[in-house]
């Protein structure tokens, strides 16, 4: 297969980010997870409805954000390698 067919087939996945349980980013992961819970259980029914569609409303914002970045840097990508393919090099 070629690039071009492993994302179409999902072989590819851009968007995963893989982290190291002992990273800055996991340390941040597990602490939203905790104060979220702690949050959680501190509201009524009706307060944790409202969170939740906050949380989706976020998670929608987010996706959105990093599907433009990545969108973006992909047309940037694209277009230091065409540069590259058309320009002359130096030492020629």
């Amino acid at each position: 297969m070629n690039l071009i067919e492993d994302l179409w087939y999902g072989n590819i996945s851009p968007w995963e980010r893989p982290f190291k349980k002992d990273s800055a980013y996991a340390e941040l992961l597990a602490l939203v997870v905790r104060h979220q819970e702690d949050l959680l259980s501190r509201l009524n029914e009706e307060e944790k409805e409202i969170f939740e569609k906050y949380a989706d409303c976020t998670t929608e914002m987010h996706d959105l954000s990093e599907r433009e970045a990545f969108t973006k840097g992909f047309v940037i990508g694209t277009r230091i390698i065409i540069k590259v393919m058309t320009t002359k090099a130096v030492d020629e």
